[in-house]
């Protein structure tokens, strides 16, 4: 019994140095998120991960984003290729996650939507996430995106949803909001 007693005194300091540690990247967890709101940039760390929501939208931290200038399909959103349906939507929310994948992101805060997400533009190892996701077919560029050369060639590749049939993101939205009422 005296070897289980000193080991006990061994190991109680490392139980403080825990409960420090553990405070420490609350702090900084807040930290970041306060500091990202004021410098305009919202970047992803251990501490403050990111969660993808969907094709277009994701969250660090508590920074609820979506990706400016894009229309990703809604998760439960299908299309059409060789006459099959398959899970655009699931396709592009899995694209978006093996883009990012472990690594961290930073994102540039453009502005808020009504929704009081941050629109963005995001990069993972200095690339541009919101083009990434156009240029491969996952999402469609707004009129006055930036991305309408990606959607071309996304297009002209018959890349992602180019490479069959696919309800626009927006009216699939409208369609679903007018069959709850």
């Amino acid at each position: 019994m005296p070897m289980l007693r000193k080991l006990s005194k061994i190991y109680t300091p490392y139980n403080g140095l825990l409960l420090i540690v553990t405070l420490i990247a609350c702090i900084f967890q807040a930290y970041t998120e306060v500091t990202a709101k004021n410098n305009n940039t919202i970047t992803s760390s251990i501490t403050n991960p990111t969660k993808i929501v969907d094709g277009d939208s994701l969250e660090i931290g508590t920074n609820r984003i979506r990706l400016i200038g894009i229309d990703a399909p809604e998760y439960q959103q299908y299309c059409k290729k060789e006459n099959k349906k398959y899970d655009c939507g699931k396709e592009a929310t899995n694209f978006l996650q093996q883009l990012i994948s472990t690594n961290n992101i930073s994102c540039t805060i453009h502005s808020k939507d009504k929704y009081d997400r941050f629109l963005c533009t995001c990069y993972v190892n200095n690339i541009d996430i919101n083009a990434e996701l156009v240029k491969k077919g996952h999402a469609l560029a707004y009129i006055d995106s930036p991305y309408i050369k990606e959607e071309k060639e996304a297009k002209i590749n018959k890349l992602g949803m180019w490479s069959g049939e696919f309800m626009h993101p927006r009216l699939f939205r409208k369609l679903k909001e007018a069959q709850k009422n």
